[in-house]
């Protein structure tokens, strides 16, 4: 219905609005000849604003009497209340609101034909508005009009999506300049611009230094897609670099003490609500320094951006799993795993995991034999149904969990049966007394590895979904925000195996390594021989601070020995020719470079989280679609053939 609207919208002739004249062409003014001098040179002399809206509404009744000028846009079609008196919505620049209105014959029917989103000024005395009814105890204003001046009329386009300024999703991404003029997304630029300058404050108090390194890098694996940039010179390319990570280890090498920069990386990934090809985060680096010195350091800019932006608090976890102020919780690989099913755990909820070995043992697949549970606990109270989606299987990635529901006294002890093809139990009695289960609650079980590269595991995602289906359940009281760091990872992980996507168990190559983080991440050091014999049983130097299950950043201790790092890049990871990818970093840790640590934080996913928002989408001013496209500049675009051969590329 939409796409209907606005075509029909854009086959109109401008009116007598549009100060040109011509016709509109996707929704753009297209001038066949230069407008007169009387209708455009007025707009560029105006009387400038002398207040805002929120200036009049700090202190209203100092200003009832008093003349004011306010520039913005007419939010809202405005309305004529008999034959002399009209009435309209302004939104100043601020993305604050105020109602205007006027009796003057010559400013009412100015008004009156107005468009929605007018770029105007006004002038006028603010008046005490009447309020509607006794209970309506707060002052309202209105700004009564001696002088109104329209500085650049809207296209008839806006009317058609006044509609959608409530329905964000909705809205044409082509208009996105239109969109950001809502409050919302005013509010949350700037935001992310307060979030930019406590990082930029704080960082410089700590002595960090604010360094920019190069957009134009080399092709080097990393492990996602990266794009590519063509030159004139024949087979040489430059690529956009997927983080600054090795550039801020030769700064390391280059004496800076502790670098950091607001930095733009670029992924040829496949898009969705928290990743966009081209993103940004927060680096840093910190020479003669380890794990410990950065994790202080990041926490500390962290949780002076939640005070100052968000005016709330980090929480974190005690000992005994309650949340409370303080230093962040330190979590293991191993037991966010066994405890959550999940690297980056949601740790407001307080849902955790029973493991039931000793009292069951696993039989569906020897890989796979620790058998646990998870029990939401009257999940079905006020409810009638289940939400679907914990039963979707396209929600899981290999497998889905059993999930029996406990409807009746009988189910508090027949659940097993639901379990027999996975698991055979050895002590019911001590299982049911355990779990406690009660009608109305839901219990769902898995198997995993001992050691699992799943990730989620089946169970971990179902406590993913349950979290989001029931975002009000299972909380610590009072609680917005809890932080942790999660650390001790594998510092290799074996290649997954492609087929493993057509079976309920994934499937790996043992004899294959990747990195866990990335091939420049440190082995801790009671593992460091293991390296030579055992690499999957290393323990990496790598830790992420994850937030309401989000992972907010992830860093880790450097290789900064020069044979260490060739041992990994050719002995363990088999990457072929390593000097003609990593020679620079090779010779620059076997000149003196001293030991190191850092961390990336996700800035747009921080800043997001800091409005409330699950999309990176609504804190990026002109974000991507789902295919990688910008519909308000239309690129990706297409190249002439002539442009391409001076590139030595040809199409085909």
């Amino acid at each position: 219905m939409l796409k209907f609207a606005v075509k029909r919208c854009l086959k109109r002739p401008v009116g007598a609005h549009g100060g040109a004249r011509g016709g509109v062409r996707g929704g753009v003014r297209h001038v066949s000849q230069l407008p007169p001098r009387d209708e455009v040179i007025p707009k560029f002399s105006f009387q400038k604003h002398t207040h805002t809206v929120s200036a009049i509404d700090s202190d209203v009744a100092s200003h009832f009497g008093q003349e004011v000028s306010l520039s913005g846009w007419i939010d809202k079609k405005p309305k004529k209340m008999g034959k002399n008196i009209v009435f309209a919505t302004l939104r100043d620049f601020e993305g604050n609101f105020t109602q205007i209105v006027s009796k003057d014959p010559s400013i009412v029917s100015l008004i009156e034909s107005a468009n929605v989103e007018d770029c105007v000024t006004v002038t006028g005395v603010v008046e005490q508005r009447r309020a509607r009814n006794a209970e309506d105890k707060d002052i309202r204003w209105d700004v009564n009009l001696r002088e109104y001046q329209t500085l650049n009329h809207s296209d008839v386009l806006t009317a058609q999506l006044e509609s959608l300024k409530a329905t964000p999703n909705d809205f044409p991404q082509q208009y996105r300049y239109l969109q950001l003029r809502i409050p919302f997304y005013q509010q949350a630029l700037k935001k992310r611009s307060q979030a930019a300058t406590v990082v930029r404050s704080e960082l410089a108090e700590m002595g960090f230094t604010e360094i920019e390194t190069p957009l134009l890098f080399k092709s080097t694996p990393e492990g996602a897609r990266e794009f590519l940039v063509p030159t004139r010179r024949k087979d040489q390319f430059y690529a956009l670099p997927q983080s600054p990570q090795q550039f801020k280890q030769l700064l390391m090498a280059s004496g800076v003490k502790n670098y950091f920069q607001i930095a733009r990386c670029f992924r040829d990934e496949d898009l969705r609500a928290d990743r966009q090809p081209e993103f940004t985060q927060v680096d840093l680096e910190m020479s003669f320094a380890d794990a410990a010195d950065v994790q202080r350091t990041v926490e500390r800019v962290v949780k002076r951006i939640w005070k100052e932006v968000a005016q709330k608090d980090i929480y974190t976890l005690d000992s005994t799993g309650q949340a409370e102020l303080g230093p962040f919780v330190h979590l293991s690989y191993d037991q966010v795993l066994s405890q959550y099913g999940i690297d980056k755990p949601d740790l407001r909820s307080t849902l955790k995991f029973h493991n039931l070995e000793g009292l069951a043992t696993a039989v569906e697949n020897a890989e796979y034999p620790v058998f646990e549970v998870c029990v939401l606990p009257g999940a079905f109270e006020g409810k009638a149904k289940l939400p679907k989606k914990l039963f979707d299987d396209s929600e899981y990635r290999n497998r889905k969990p059993i999930i029996v529901p406990i409807k009746t006294e009988d189910d508090r002890t027949k659940w097993v049966e639901k379990f027999q093809s996975m698991v055979k139990f050895h002590d019911l009695g001590k299982i049911n007394e355990l779990l406690n289960l009660q009608v109305g609650d839901v219990i769902a079980g898995s198997t995993r590895s001992k050691l699992s590269y799943e990730n989620p595991t089946p169970l971990g995602r179902f406590r993913q979904l349950a979290i989001s289906e029931f975002p009000d359940r299972w909380r610590h009281d009072g609680v917005d925000f809890v932080g942790a760091w999660v650390e001790d990872f594998p510092l290799f992980n074996p290649h997954e195996l492609p087929e493993a996507e057509k079976v309920d168990y994934p499937r790996y190559d043992y004899t294959k390594f990747v990195s866990t983080h990335h091939p420049f991440t440190m082995a801790k050091p009671e593992d460091y021989e293991r390296l030579d014999s055992a690499p999957l049983s290393v323990k990496g130097e790598h830790y992420d601070l994850v937030v309401n299950g989000v992972e907010l950043g992830g860093g880790s201790r450097r290789v900064h020995d020069s044979q260490v790092q060739r041992f990994i890049l050719d002995e363990i990871l088999k990457v072929p020719n390593p000097d003609r990818l990593f020679g620079h970093l090779l010779k620059a840790l076997s000149m003196g470079c001293p030991p190191h640590a850092g961390l990336a934080l996700g800035f747009d996913r921080l800043c997001a989280m800091l409005i409330g928002s699950s999309s990176i989408r609504d804190v990026v001013a002109f974000p991507k679609t789902q295919n990688g496209t910008d519909p308000v500049v239309e690129s990706p675009s297409t190249i002439s053939d002539e442009v391409l051969k001076e590139y030595h590329i040809k199409k085909v």
